[in-house]
């Protein structure tokens, strides 16, 4: 790990020395290797799954960052899958796997691919089912406003193509009383303050669109630098927002 890495994921911890923090594993094997088995063994003492797309996973999103912030007893599963949304995260049988895996929270955070297929009605919709089954099944659920895309305007400022996706899970969170992670907000904010030369470089390589031939860092998912440094924004915000999780959180 980059020492740079290395001091967002350990500093805190180490002056601290108040929890026995988990490693931090990025991407490792086949993308079924990257995620957390739907039979995973219950090991902490408080059991949290996370719900998303790729943005949430080990391999593609923050979750590597977010869970080397936390103590071991403070157990995560995450059954996110890149290019889901509300509606095949169900229909693939993932929530399914979280209901029956019965964590005292759920983090669901969809938006990225919902946009692009899913009105904000029927988004709202779903989210407001994910939140009644899975209070029904005993589960507190939270839900996470999609993180932002890094794109970058030439004024200095982010292109936000997520804002109703934003504004309708906040509407859910108020009818429903749910705890929001304002996380797009977060992100936003973060990107602004490490500037847009170095939030560029947290991007995964692909082919530009333009010219195939050429690779280019794209701006949604994050590379393991940008998994620590957003992990680190996440875990604040999960602190902020389900306060009884603090002593758990560096």
């Amino acid at each position: 790990i980059p020492l740079v890495m290395g001091l967002l994921i350990g500093g805190t911890a180490v002056l601290g020395a108040k929890i026995d923090p988990q490693p931090f594993e990025y991407a490792k094997g086949t993308m079924n290797e990257q995620e957390d088995r739907p039979d995973t063994p219950r090991t902490g003492k408080v059991l949290l799954c996370l719900a998303g797309d790729s943005t949430v996973t080990y391999s593609q999103g923050y979750a590597a960052g977010l869970r080397a912030h936390c103590d071991r007893q403070l157990q995560i599963i995450n059954r996110s899958r890149g290019g889901r949304t509300t509606a095949s995260f169900r229909s693939d049988g993932r929530w399914q796997d979280v209901l029956n895996l019965k964590p005292d929270y759920v983090m669901i955070q969809f938006g990225h691919n919902d946009v692009a297929v899913i009105n904000d009605e029927t988004y709202a919709r779903n989210l407001a089912q994910f939140v009644d089954e899975a209070r029904a099944a005993g589960i507190k659920p939270i839900l996470v406003t999609p993180v932002s895309r890094r794109y970058w305007q030439e004024d200095g400022t982010i292109k936000d193509d997520l804002i109703k996706k934003v504004a309708a899970m906040r509407q859910v969170a108020v009818d429903k009383k749910v705890p929001l992670m304002e996380l797009h907000e977060r992100a936003v904010d973060l990107y602004l303050k490490v500037g847009r030369k170095v939030s560029e470089t947290w991007g995964l390589p692909k082919p530009d669109p333009a010219n195939p031939k050429v690779t280019i860092l794209d701006k949604t998912h994050f590379n393991a630098e940008g998994s620590a440094a957003m992990g680190k924004v996440v875990a604040d915000e999960l602190k902020r927002v389900v306060p009884e999780l603090a002593k758990y959180i560096d």
